[in-house]
């Protein structure tokens, strides 16, 4: 078990980093299957406390690489992190078999969006933060960018995934956002929100799966998430959103049909 919560951590970290999904909605299912009596309250916990880290250190990367829309960040997620502590609250309330449920729909229709509204060409290729990329979203854009951000957040703290793949479509398909930037601009906003939920988990008294797992897939995911910060340059936009989307229909899957294997 060692081994493997160590190899989980960077597997997971690198490609959440790589697509700048930050990765909890890749460990929260697995963490089910490895913890199958354990309250979703205690793994959403765990998992929050795993994407902080995965997101620090792969925001690290990208901020050296100048990938982060800072201004955009920071405004988003004035509105994204209150929601996440909402969210995370909201965990002692929902049932094992409903929590699974809703987040295996949720990702499903997060993937069939994707395959279904493609990206421009400008805002899949562009990779730089210059002159390309406008100092912010149309007046519009932003207003609307902060509301879903709030909605966002919400979801993110209930499963536990630190909001990234959500994020990314809010920032591509609504604001516009290159997916170079967009991506690492949600990482580092998953940082923030995932901070903010682990919060209101230590305060419930929700994380105590315990320090072992935490220590292993937690230095992991460091490590994994400066490889996947390495690699996501080298990838076009429209791979990366195909990647991101494959991974939302592989997982939600996964969990509609995992009670009936």
């Amino acid at each position: 078990m060692t081994v493997l919560l160590f190899v989980l951590g960077t597997a997971i970290a690198g490609y959440g980093t790589l697509i700048g999904a930050g990765g909890g909605f890749l460990l929260v299912p697995a963490l089910l299957f490895l913890f199958p009596t354990t309250e979703p309250a205690v793994l959403t916990s765990l998992s929050l406390s795993i994407v902080a880290l995965n997101a620090l250190s792969g925001s690290i990367a990208y901020a050296r690489a100048k990938r982060i829309d800072l201004r955009v960040a920071g405004v988003l997620s004035i509105a994204a992190v209150p929601g996440t502590m909402v969210g995370a609250r909201l965990t002692t309330y929902v049932p094992r078999h409903l929590f699974e449920a809703a987040f295996g729909a949720i990702l499903l229709a997060l993937a069939a969006f994707l395959v279904w509204k493609p990206l421009s060409p400008a805002v899949a290729e562009q990779r730089e933060l210059g002159t390309a990329v406008p100092p912010a979203p149309a007046p519009g854009r932003l207003d609307i960018g902060v509301v879903l951000s709030a909605l966002v957040g919400v979801v993110a703290g209930l499963l536990g995934i630190g909001g990234s793949p959500l994020q990314v479509i809010v920032l591509t398909h609504v604001m516009h956002l290159p997916v170079h930037i967009a991506m690492p601009t949600s990482q580092f906003m998953v940082l923030l929100g995932a901070l903010g939920g682990v919060a209101v988990h230590v305060v419930s008294g929700d994380f105590h799966v315990g320090w072992v797992p935490f220590v292993l897939l937690g230095s992991g995911a460091i490590f994994g998430a400066q490889i996947g910060a390495a690699l996501s340059l080298r990838m076009s936009g429209t791979w990366l959103i195909r990647l991101l989307a494959g991974a939302l229909l592989i997982v939600g899957v996964r969990l509609l049909i995992g009670p009936l294997l």
